[in-house]
């Protein structure tokens, strides 16, 4: 399996703890109570999950005068005093991206001290499996991999209308709700702002956009092959056209020629304005029967999949 856009990450401003967030031990308890400045109450329950900056927990939330959201994902980051700019960053972010279809809802943020600690918390409307999960030891079928792709490039088109850079696309930032029907993109931990309509840095040829959209590419070979990772690096457009050679080879060898013709486009678009529109298309021609308004084919397993 070729190895697609691995080169060294430049070093991350992060400054939010010195040791990733899922080498320590529980930041809280199961049964615990965290309070907003506001009043809101979130109850802690099981871990759902952690990552490099965060870490997960099912919650239930309860308003200050007494209602009851139900049950939110909590996200909790942590961070030196002082050096709160990227967890604000984030919360940022994601009020710019509530109107987008298909981004997971953002229901509360603020920040807390915690045992001498300083912490955002992030409360996101709850959601099922991701699509790592359901990629464990198994492939789905191309209707669903095109929908999978589909979908993640109408999320990225609006996304660039609102001057937003993704930057961490893989299977595990895909969730699904409990009946498998809709599909949404989490986790903006990496994310930036970049100026509209500008396609390139000041330092170098380097597609603002491009990783983006070429990690769909990668995103639609994981559902397909034995490739669930990504690194996440800065590269120059001519290093991403490279790299997209490698996909197309890749592509011929796992009988996935319903990719090629996007991955041409996508080729063809890297030294000029990307049109997620066109990308979509492209995709779309891989398969004379798909049909982006239809439904995910799911298995009769339980609890169901995708096929």
């Amino acid at each position: 399996m070729k190895s697609y856009f691995c080169m060294p990450h430049p070093a991350k401003s992060k400054k939010l703890c010195t040791m990733n967030a899922s080498d320590q031990d529980d930041y809280v308890r199961r049964g615990q109570i965290l309070l907003s400045g506001s009043g809101s109450k979130f109850e802690i329950g099981e871990k759902l999950g952690s990552g490099a900056f965060g870490q997960v927990y099912q919650s239930r939330y309860t308003k200050k005068n007494g209602t009851e959201e139900g049950i939110v994902a909590v996200k909790l980051v942590k961070y030196e005093e002082g050096e709160d700019a990227d967890v604000q960053r984030e919360r940022e972010i994601l009020n710019l991206c509530a109107p987008v279809e298909n981004v997971i809802t953002l229901k509360k943020a603020f920040t807390f001290i915690l045992d001498e600690q300083h912490f955002m918390l992030f409360a996101f409307e709850k959601y099922g499996l991701s699509l790592e999960s359901m990629l464990k030891d198994r492939i789905i079928n191309v209707p669903n991999t095109l929908k999978v792709g589909y979908i993640v490039l109408g999320i990225f088109e609006h996304l660039q209308k609102l001057g937003i850079v993704f930057r961490d696309l893989h299977p595990g930032q895909l969730l699904f709700c409990s009946d498998l029907v809709h599909m949404k993109l989490t986790d903006f931990g990496m994310a930036q702002q970049a100026k509209r309509n500008k396609n390139t840095t000041k330092e170098a040829n380097t597609y603002v956009y491009a990783f983006d959209a070429a990690s769909v590419a990668f995103l639609l070979v994981c559902c397909r092959t034995d490739a669930k990772v990504m690194d996440k690096p800065e590269l120059t457009t001519s290093a991403f056209v490279n790299e997209l050679r490698g996909v197309k080879d890749t592509l011929l060898q796992n009988n996935m020629m319903f990719a090629y013709e996007f991955v041409d486009e996508l080729t063809r678009q890297m030294r000029g304005n990307l049109s997620y529109a066109k990308l979509q298309r492209a995709l779309s021609a891989g398969l004379v029967t798909f049909d982006p308004d239809d439904k995910f084919i799911l298995t009769d397993s339980v609890p169901s999949m995708l096929a």
